[in-house]
């Protein structure tokens, strides 16, 4: 009897700490469970404290202090990032924003960026919408935006898109030919100038006054300067600049509208986009016509976003090969079998498609380079995103770079390396150019600019940095070396281009 009640309280013993432990296992489970309903209902952490929440907050300030930095803006974000995660909230101009990064990002890219969400429409800051206009294809709303972009679409056609192809690979050749007697470029500067040329001559025409030209050059570069400047209309402040040039060149478009219906829209040697936009918008219903407002608006639009981020993107893409000479070399051998295949002719489209290792390098340029840091939503109605809940008219951004340079998804994603696009990509790993319904209309016009510089230049120059300098340009919108790129030329022949 004795040893049978030892062995019942040895069993007890025994079964305790199963008891015990099943018992913190179910009170862990209800914790967790507890503390994910709580996630639900909790907003993502972030700075937003005291008197930040005005448009000239500490959080906004912080971010405007690093844009004039060295460091650009993407440092405010990255500081977040480390101290609050992979999902974040701050106030940036008034606004509460909410960051999301790497897998995150991923997450809810396929949600927020693939189609057109019944929760979210797209929406920058209030400077970019005051600067770009209210029609602007970046800043209208769904239904209007598809509108506008069915209006649009014509000018990425083929026929348009080979004869600018034409027209921009004529304006490089005789820049880098003018750069190339002087031994060396600035490759900001010849970017700019010749992605400028080649869309306004697209979109408005030929400009035989080039004292006009530049002015309208001018006054483009104040308006990107401007766009994430604080909002304050006062003379000599950086945003009231913007407002100033945005004016004068909405003046000078309206000007060019003027004279060409006073022409009776039949000047013959017009065929340019803007004389497309007019001939469609007069003889359309008068529900579909565009207003003389909503063309002038996307006029901008199309010119900022042809010119200004694709010549940012040359500009790295050269800077990353400069950094690279065994690359460069590579991609020279390539490119030079491939110029005497068509007997240094002019590129066409077809000579652009056979650029497979020249492309994979464009593709890299952008994924280091990831000139559009991030893709804002703003929310229509309180929900949950990523676990958090997401209140009305707060701004969800979709961190494209903090994906670019994941290592789960890339491999030593610091290093260039323009092989890694050997192998299939996973769905939304690379946002260069956005996705969905938003994305980029001008990418191919984009990647056509890019090839053709990069053709042009590496098959008839090497060249090295004049300066390594990182630092990045202050009060940039996106996100570009202060130098400009400077480098040193040599020519590989001197004959002729290739």
């Amino acid at each position: 009897m004795a040893e049978l009640a030892w062995r019942f309280a040895a069993a007890h013993v025994l079964l305790l700490p199963a008891a015990v432990g099943g018992i913190a296992y179910l009170l862990l489970r209800a914790l967790r469970a507890s503390q994910l309903r709580q996630d639900c209902r909790s907003p993502p952490p972030g700075g937003i404290g005291g008197w930040c929440r005005g448009a000239v907050g500490a959080e906004t300030l912080s971010f405007l202090a690093d844009n004039s930095s060295g460091r650009g803006f993407y440092h405010f974000v990255h500081a977040r990032a480390l101290r609050y995660g992979a999902c974040f909230r701050t106030v940036l101009f008034g606004r509460t924003h909410v960051f999301l990064l790497s897998s995150r990002a991923r997450a809810a890219a396929a949600s927020l960026l693939a189609a057109d969400p019944p929760h979210f429409a797209k929406r920058y800051v209030r400077t970019v919408a005051d600067l770009l206009g209210e029609h602007s294809l970046l800043c209208t709303s769904h239904g209007a935006h598809r509108r506008m972009r069915r209006a649009v679409a014509g000018l990425f056609a083929s026929a348009p898109t080979a004869a600018f192809a034409a027209a921009f690979d004529r304006l490089i050749t005789a820049r880098l030919l003018a750069d190339g007697c002087k031994g060396q470029a600035v490759v900001l500067d010849a970017a700019l100038d010749v992605t400028f040329r080649a869309i306004c001559e697209m979109l408005i025409g030929p400009r035989d006054d080039t004292r006009e030209l530049e002015q309208l050059q001018s006054d483009v570069m104040d308006v990107t300067q401007a766009m994430l400047a604080l909002p304050i209309r006062l003379p000599r402040t950086r945003f009231y600049r913007g407002l100033q040039a945005r004016k004068r060149i909405m003046d000078a478009l309206r000007q060019e509208i003027s004279t060409r219906r006073e022409n009776g829209l039949k000047l013959d040697h017009r065929d340019d986009f803007l004389q497309t936009l007019l001939l469609k918008s007069h003889m359309d219903s008068p529900e579909e016509a565009l207003t003389d407002e909503q063309i002038l608006d996307n006029i901008l639009t199309l010119i900022i976003a042809g010119q200004v981020t694709t010549a940012t993107a040359i500009t790295w893409m050269v800077k990353y090969l400069g950094d690279n000479t065994d690359l460069q070399e590579k991609l020279r051998s390539v490119q030079l079998d491939l110029a005497s295949k068509h007997n240094d002719a002019p590129l066409t489209l077809q000579h652009l498609n056979t650029m497979d290792y020249a492309y994979k390098t464009v593709k890299e340029s952008l994924r280091m380079a990831t000139i559009v840091s991030w893709f804002p939503r703003v929310a229509l109605k309180d929900c949950q995103v990523a676990g958090f809940h997401i209140k009305k008219d707060w701004l969800v951004n979709v961190d494209a770079r903090s994906i670019h340079y994941d290592p789960t998804i890339y491999d030593s994603p610091t290093v260039f390396d323009p092989s890694r696009f050997n192998d299939d990509m996973k769905p939304y790993s690379f946002l260069a150019f956005g996705a969905g319904s938003r994305t980029c209309l001008g990418m191919n016009l984009a990647k056509i600019m890019m090839l053709i510089f990069l053709h042009r230049l590496v098959t008839n120059f090497r060249w090295e940095m004049a300066d390594h300098d990182t630092s990045l340009e202050k009060w940039a919108m996106f996100p570009r070396l202060k130098n400009g790129c400077p480098i040193q030329l040599t020519p590989i022949r001197k004959d002729k281009m290739h």
